[in-house]
């Protein structure tokens, strides 16, 4: 036994790579995804799933490339029901093992990860993300560099966690122990963000749980290989199982088990409702009340006043709304302002439109890629289509795909309503879709507020702009229930340690991620009480016969 208290020092977020053109990171980035793409990805073994150690099944699926559909990332093993109970059997056989390892030590395993991710795969891991999620360089790159944030982070926040204890006195020496849960967490993760799929998993296993992941289908090829690097830091093979697949075989299984603990989700409503609604009917057979944790979605709000400048306005929307073609659930979806403000905000749009281009990720005079998969690529068509049609859309404007495609690209779309109900102001889109509302002039600061709170059942993220301080004040208290994360400029880019980043309503559970509160679901808390002095009968106050 190692008789020692360890410090863990004090991360800070991970150095900026730009990738900028002559740089050596760009020279190096061009040659890993040529290397990628020269590869036969079909000719490999399927990915498999993870269950004590690779698990390679009869039913496989693609890895589907969103920017160019006769491009493949290989092939991916479907997990069956009989996969599913051995992952079950699998963690909670390693529970009491990882459970007492000493706690540095399981710290170490994660800085180690972060350490690996940040230099020897930053490169490969950046190129898994832009061929995966169709990201950009720079989106990719920010999306890795929150993984290496999250890492690095949730290992010291857990540190300062532990060292959080209760006072003793004379007679008293007090602490609490910080278990993890009596079971397994089930984390599910999204099709945007491999910091997402990351931390989902790696949050609750840093608290000394053990996991069962079930990442989307449609960004496999990126997780296997941050699978790897977990494995290469030292996780040990059997604490955390992977299944790919069906998600409704999966879930139902895992979600009817005596022993799940808890939920650490990140999705769409829809899923997150039935989810709860599925734990909420089972509550009888389960050992412990699981912890349901989770974020959803946004519809994200920027309010602006006349008196903001408008070329930072544009520059706002453009950002917010059609980095990684909008596929943030912090996305910037509708703005609110006047018609003497669009007028000024309205040239600054046109020029962004125009310049930017829409393509493969790989030619890097690309700003946007393509949405993940057909479905949400239809989904998205049908609400622009829609606006061609009604009268309420008063106006459409949008950029222009490069070229003859052979991927799911959609062109950033702005479009113009006076109609503050309209269907794209109130419904997540998930796409480089951005709506903006106009309202008068004599009714705009008396009313906008209570029009953006009521809109929408989200309540993610947003921002107001205007240099008046009390009328920002003012935005702050009425919107406080309808905003997560409040800014003064764009809604998207929270930083690990820097915003913590969740929403409350139909946005989610309010968990903080990226701050300590979102490990405190993941912690048993145990009251130790070591008495220092006898206890004596009967007390003082009681006469004697």
């Amino acid at each position: 036994m190692v008789n020692a208290c360890p410090v863990i020092p004090k991360p800070q977020n991970s150095p900026f790579v730009s990738f900028a053109k002559g740089t050596k990171e760009r020279d190096l980035l061009q040659r890993e995804i040529e290397r990628s793409r020269s590869k036969k990805h079909l000719d490999s073994s399927a990915i498999p799933l993870w269950i004590n150690g690779p698990v390679v099944t009869g039913t496989k699926r693609y890895c589907i490339v969103p920017h160019n559909l006769k491009q493949g990332l290989g092939l991916y093993s479907v997990a069956s029901e009989y996969h599913v109970a051995r992952a079950v059997e699998t963690v909670l056989a390693a529970r009491d093992r990882w459970v007492q390892a000493p706690w540095f030590m399981r710290f170490h395993i994660f800085r180690k990860a972060a350490r690996l991710i940040e230099t020897k795969y930053l490169i490969p891991l950046v190129t898994a993300v832009m061929e995966d999620y169709s990201k950009n360089a720079f989106e990719a790159f920010i999306d890795v560099q929150e993984l290496i944030d999250f890492l690095n982070f949730n290992v010291y926040f857990a540190y300062e966690l532990y060292s959080k204890q209760p006072d003793s006195n004379a007679d008293t020496f007090n602490m609490i122990n910080y278990s993890p849960h009596e079971g397994f967490i089930f984390a599910v993760s999204p099709n945007n963000f491999i910091a997402i799929n990351g931390n989902l998993c790696t949050a609750p296993l840093i608290m000394g749980n053990v996991v069962i992941a079930k990442p989307s289908s449609d960004v496999v090829y990126s997780f296997n290989m941050f699978l790897n690097i977990l494995i290469e830091a030292g996780l040990p093979r059997d604490v955390l199982a992977v299944l790919y697949g069906d998600s409704k075989v999966i879930g139902e299984m895992l979600l009817d088990h005596p022993m799940l603990a808890g939920v650490h989700f990140t999705g769409g409503t829809d899923t997150f409702n039935a989810m709860n609604r599925t734990v909420g009917q089972n509550i009888e057979k389960y050992k412990n009340y699981p912890k349901i944790v989770g974020e959803t979605g946004g519809k994200d709000p920027i309010v602006v006043y006349d008196d903001h400048d408008p070329l930072q306005t544009a520059t706002a929307i453009v950002v917010g709304g059609f980095g990684a073609q909008g596929r943030k659930c912090s996305a910037t979806s509708r703005v609110y302002m006047t018609q003497g403000m669009l007028v000024r905000v309205l040239p600054h749009l046109k020029k962004y439109l125009g310049m930017i281009k829409v393509g493969d990720v790989a030619d890097f005079r690309n700003y946007m890629g393509a949405i993940i998969n057909e479905r949400e690529f239809k989904k998205i068509n049908e609400y622009i289509n829609r606006a061609h049609l009604d009268k309420d859309a008063k106006s459409i404007l949008s950029g222009k795909v490069g070229f003859a495609s052979n991927g799911y690209f959609i062109p950033p779309t702005i479009i113009l309503t006076t109609n503050p109900d309209y269907v794209t102001v109130r419904e997540e889109i998930f796409g480089p879709v951005v709506t903006i509302v106009t309202i008068p002039e004599e009714r705009f600061e008396k009313e906008v507020l209570d029009i953006c709170d009521r809109t929408s059942p989200y309540a993610l993220t947003g921002a107001v702009h205007t240099g008046d301080v009390l009328k920002f004040c003012e935005a702050l208290q009425k919107l406080r229930y309808a905003v997560g994360n409040f800014y003064d400029d764009r809604t998207t880019a929270a930083m690990v340690n820097a915003q913590p980043f969740s929403g409350g309503r139909k946005s989610g559970t309010n968990s903080k991620v990226g701050w300590w509160p979102n490990l405190m679901n993941w912690v048993n808390m145990q009251t130790v009480c070591l008495r220092l002095s006898k206890t004596t009968f009967p007390p003082a106050c009681v006469d004697p016969e």
